[in-house]
């Protein structure tokens, strides 16, 4: 009997332990992340295949497992997430923080691809347009302010008496002005005109360079060329992060090189950031950097950050605030 008993035992421990054996196991390395560049990447180990993870209680995806260690890209929010993860029966929950956005979509699209198209303006065009925008506002605001006073006299006019005399007096002088208005506007419409043709020309030049006007959604390349790449996180309609992706084969071609300086600054512009001063200081990091697989110091102006990585083969310029 005792020796049954035994056996019974030991029978019974081993089943715990292989049960054991079988049961999963999730840690992950921090309870809050922040971002890094574009995500926040949330790390740890599980003895599973894969892990599945919710973020905000959305549809949950799965991430594989790689020698027990695994990695989950979050694209960060102005908001703070939750996400929850599960490998077999364990579960755990993490948090990733709220994020600065760098601007709207609609304004980094539109300010870019103004900025594109005006730069391939010559410089009798850029003037031309300058002096349009200027004396468009100005003719706005003579309008606006005839219309104020036609409205005042017209008030007065309809009281009577010496008022209305003051009104009518009104009235006919500034039918005088709307007359001297009206030339402008006629003569604006036709710089209108030579402006406009000329910004149509320059927009064929950099039409597979322009940004899409449709709003992206997450993580994605909205604009890719053979010199660079723009990745964007876009949110709700914010931009949360930008990244320019540069093949170092394009810093060994002037015309290539140019292109990506071109792209480089009006996203540093529109950004908030100061052009010339982040252009000066990357020209002298990229010039000091001997490595060809490593970081380069961050870059800051104006609240923006420029975090730049280089690889073998690409370079990395994160734009986040």
């Amino acid at each position: 009997m005792k020796k049954t008993y035994a056996v019974a035992a030991t029978a019974g421990l081993l089943a715990l332990v292989l049960a054991g054996c079988g049961q999963s196991k999730l840690t992950t390395t921090k309870s809050t992340y922040t971002r890094n560049g574009l995500v926040a990447a949330v790390k740890g180990h599980a003895n599973a295949k894969t892990v599945s993870y919710q973020v905000d209680g959305a549809k949950a995806k799965k991430q594989k497992v790689r020698d027990k260690t695994f990695v989950i890209q979050v694209p960060v929010k102005t908001t703070r997430q939750k996400v929850t993860l599960t490998a077999g029966n364990d579960k755990t929950t993490v948090h990733v923080k709220a994020a600065k956005r760098l601007t709207t979509y609609k304004q980094l699209a539109n300010g870019y691809n103004q900025a594109l198209i005006g730069s391939k303006l010559t410089k009798k065009q850029q003037k031309a347009a300058q002096k349009l925008q200027v004396q468009g506002a100005a003719l706005k605001k003579q309008q606006a302010k005839l219309q104020a006073t036609v409205k005042t006299a017209k008030a007065q006019v309809a009281k009577g008496g010496t008022a209305a005399m003051a009104g009518a007096k009104t009235l006919q002088a500034q039918q005088t002005a709307a007359a001297q208005l009206q030339m402008q506007a006629a003569s604006l419409q036709a710089s209108q005109k030579s402006v406009a043709a000329a910004m149509k020309t320059a927009k064929a030049k950099v039409k597979d360079e322009l940004l899409p006007t449709k709003t992206p959604k997450g993580v994605t390349n909205v604009l890719s060329t053979k010199d660079y790449t723009i990745r964007l996180n876009v949110q709700s309609g914010n931009v949360m992060g930008s990244a320019m992706i540069v093949p170092t084969k394009a810093f060994k071609n002037k015309t290539r090189q140019k292109k990506f300086g071109t792209a480089f600054a009006l996203m540093s512009s529109v950004t908030g950031a100061n052009a010339k001063q982040v252009m000066k200081k990357f020209g002298k990091e990229t010039k000091s950097n001997k490595s060809s697989t490593t970081t380069i110091d961050p870059i800051y102006s104006k609240g923006v950050k420029f975090s730049v990585g280089v690889s073998a083969s690409d370079l990395y310029i994160f734009m986040t605030k």
